[in-house]
């Protein structure tokens, strides 16, 4: 009888302690979604980004109507990013939206003419300056854990970057060395990025940055004339990174 009453008991016992480890298994994982969605928290990160660089000009004469695309060789920057998700249990319990602002700062570059017409010259000098990124994103995450995420992004650019073009043969009548107004443009990017149990998130991403055509004119032309000249700059990105919790209690602490 004794011995019926202590089997009793340890049931009891491991039936309750199978009840508090399946709470805190549950509370842990939901730990790791409630860090990225909770509203009172802000993920605070940093990229490291390899960056390549194009430019494509044509001239608006028809003279060169096939244009001529320059490049740049690749170089590294790290770029600042912070980013608010928030959830839709309504549409789906995977599902997470939100907004980043990005802050990053680009190297000065001059491109090489590959079009073959020395006649057309000019090549676009690009300086360096820095850019901010703003940006919607959504999102899903690819398991029940809720650790691997993938989000698209759309944004707007916004820099003091600028563009100077310059004639690069003696007799040529291409541009003289004009300056274009600061470059604004859109971003598009995809991410792939693993919610650690600790709440840090590591990313992997690629972003395509597209200006806008800037139009300059060139140098008195013969009769008088002036040669208008387009170029759009565009930057291609894949960056690793990761992203850090950060509490608006401790932000205004």
């Amino acid at each position: 009888m004794k011995l019926i009453k202590q089997l009793k008991l340890l049931t009891f016992q491991v039936i309750l302690s199978l009840i508090i480890l399946n709470k805190q298994i549950s509370s842990a994982q939901q730990v790791v979604n409630s860090q990225i969605t909770n509203l009172q928290t802000f993920l605070l990160g940093a990229n490291i980004n390899n960056m390549s660089k194009k430019s494509k000009s044509d001239d608006l004469l028809g003279y060169n109507r096939l244009g001529r695309e320059t490049y740049s060789d690749n170089d590294n920057n790290i770029s600042l990013t912070l980013t608010k998700y928030f959830s839709n249990k309504d549409i789906s319990d995977n599902f997470i939206y939100g907004f980043s602002v990005n802050v990053a700062h680009l190297k000065k570059f001059e491109g090489s003419d590959t079009s073959g017409n020395l006649a057309l010259g000019g090549n676009p000098i690009t300086f360096q300056g820095n850019y901010i990124n703003p940006e919607l994103k959504v999102g899903s995450f690819l398991d029940e854990k809720k650790h691997f995420l993938i989000n698209a992004s759309y944004g707007k650019v916004f820099s003091d970057i600028k563009q100077r073009f310059r004639d690069d043969v003696i007799d040529g009548n291409t541009l003289s060395d004009n300056t274009s107004s600061s470059l604004e443009g859109t971003s598009k990017g995809i991410e792939l990025a693993y919610n650690s149990e600790s709440n840090i998130i590591y990313k992997l991403g690629l972003k395509n940055i597209n200006f806008k055509r800037e139009t300059n004119e060139g140098v008195a032309q013969i009769g008088g004339g002036r040669f208008p000249f387009a170029d759009q700059l565009s930057l291609r990105n894949i960056y690793i990174g990761f992203d850090m919790p950060l509490t608006l209690d401790k932000i205004f602490k």
